[in-house]
């Protein structure tokens, strides 16, 4: 250790003054040092490193859904509740009565207004629930109007017509046991027309969903489609049959599909993520994929994906965490379901308990979907510490043309003379509507790789604290344990003189 010879040594006190003074600051810049080097280390800084791999590439899952819920011909086979709702919108002919209210078609309800004409819409929804239900009327409209609930009928003031009966008509359709929701929905066999993958036709290994937002959609996912090769040619193609004339009226606002395409093994959350596709056109969606790798704990809290995998049998995504912890919320604070998610309440291995049907039940649940808050604290969804992404770029094109459509038309014909004949009925444009392709692909075989690593690692911080000591005061490993040694033998002596007095 430089200077501390000089401060024993030196003849002269002045000498020894001025060596102890140097030595004294030498160590106080250092212990600066040191513990500006132990802040930036405990700081957890990182960065990304990005790779850039080329391979043959594992294709995504890709869930397919017709943004109809219901198919107007199966209203008949829904709940009765269902069934009164839908008999209600067209005895009142709300099309017509929302159209006069307001230029947009919507209703826009604010201030006193709730009093009146909207009040009355929601106490007529209210009668749709049949006995079942056990509504108590006064009860629940008292949850709409009573300015403390936090579902008061001025939260939702400015929602228009259309939102609300399309919120009311989803609710309903969630009441609805999960047979029901798939008979009701569009089937993959009527809508499927075409389905290839690398040009080759792809066998019919879809795996059936619903959500209260598309109904019934269709996952497919094969470990052996691995794209070997970039463009439409070497990724998946659909052609599907929408069945236009089966839209219900006002509660389905558009034409088309939603895709979602995610890692395979994984849940899809179409009300929560996907791409929406127009009817009457060819949609390709280029495919980037992108790997993520999450430093962990110290550095940013992320999910192990390994330990919910060996729970749950499925890849964690934040969003199906959230979603979960949303049910295991209304299962323990209404003790019933929310069969929206019949597939999560599988997982969770909660699917035998009852549906959510009585009032309060009903009351329960809506309380619960306007307060819950899916944030860290509450459910612990952290981002996963590795997964794959896919990155897409999206164009389009009207689609087909005349001669196609007749062979298209033709096709569905040879499966279906109801729907045949439905056709016959329709326009060249209404006809048209009723198909879309679709084509999914690797732009290029080219792959990123982002990876979090840390920007101080701890042999960094071993380097620094000796190059510190050894910049202000001299000291190096062995100079330390020299330190260490002294230290020892100083005790050894002092013990061992203690025990000779004694004796």
């Amino acid at each position: 250790m430089n200077g501390i010879v000089f401060v024993v040594d030196s003849l002269h006190i002045n000498k020894r003054i001025f060596w102890l003074i140097l030595l004294l600051s030498a160590t106080g810049a250092m212990t600066f040092h040191l513990y500006s080097l132990i802040l930036k280390y405990l700081d957890y800084a990182k960065h990304s490193d990005i790779n850039i791999g080329f391979s043959s590439l594992e294709f995504p899952a890709v869930t397919i859904c017709n943004v109809n819920i219901m198919r107007v011909s199966k209203v008949e086979n829904a709940s009765d509740a269902m069934q009164d709702f839908m008999i209600r919108l067209s005895q009142n002919n709300l099309e017509t009565k929302v159209g006069q209210n307001s230029p947009g078609n919507d209703v826009i309800v604010t201030g006193d207004e709730s009093d009146t004409d909207e009040k009355v819409s929601m106490a007529d929804f209210l009668d749709t629930f049949d006995d079942n239900f056990n509504f108590d009327q006064d009860n629940v409209e008292d949850l709409f109007y009573d300015t403390n609930s936090p579902q008061s009928w001025e939260a939702v003031a400015n929602r228009s017509t259309i939102t609300t009966l399309v919120e009311n008509f989803k609710d309903l359709y969630s009441f609805m046991n999960i047979t029901d929701q798939k008979s009701v929905g569009h089937q993959l066999g009527d809508m499927l027309r075409q389905c290839s993958f690398a040009t080759r036709k792809c066998e019919r290994n879809f795996s059936q969903s619903t959500n209260s937002d598309y109904g019934n959609c269709y996952t497919i996912q094969d470990a052996r489609y691995v794209s070997k090769k970039s463009g439409p040619s070497g990724g998946l193609e659909l052609i599907l049959y929408l069945e236009i004339d089966e839209y219900l009226p006002l509660i389905t606002s558009g034409k088309g599909a939603h895709i979602v395409i995610h890692d395979k093994n994984t849940v899809p959350l179409p009300e929560e993520e996907g791409i929406a596709v127009s009817a009457g056109q060819q949609t390709m969606i280029g495919l980037k994929q992108i790997k993520i790798t999450r430093l962990g704990n110290p550095y940013v809290a992320c999910k192990n994906v390994d330990d919910f995998y060996r729970q749950y049998k499925v890849n964690y995504t934040r969003n199906l965490c959230q979603k979960m912890c949303f049910l295991k919320q209304i299962y323990n604070e209404c003790k019933c379901l929310d069969t929206s998610y019949y597939f999560i309440n599988v997982l969770l291995k909660i699917n035998g308990t009852k549906t959510c049907l009585t009032s309060d039940e009903v009351k329960c649940v809506t309380r619960i979907k306007v307060s819950f808050r899916g944030d860290n604290e509450t459910c612990g969804c952290y981002s996963p510490c590795s997964e794959r992404i896919f990155d897409t770029y999206v164009s389009s094109r009207a689609w087909p043309n005349n001669d196609l459509l007749s062979v298209l038309v033709k096709d569905v014909c040879t499966t279906n003379v109801d729907i045949c004949q439905k056709l016959k009925n329709q326009s060249e444009l209404e006809i048209r509507e009723n198909f879309l392709k679709l084509n999914l692909f690797y732009r290029d075989l080219n792959y990123e790789e982002l990876a979090e690593q840390p920007n101080y690692e701890i042999f960094q911080l071993l380097s620094d604290f000796g190059g510190t000591l050894g910049l202000w005061i001299g000291l190096s490993v062995l100079s330390l344990f020299e330190i260490i040694n002294v230290i020892a033998e100083l005790l050894y002596c002092l013990i061992c003189n203690r025990r000779h007095k004694r004796n």
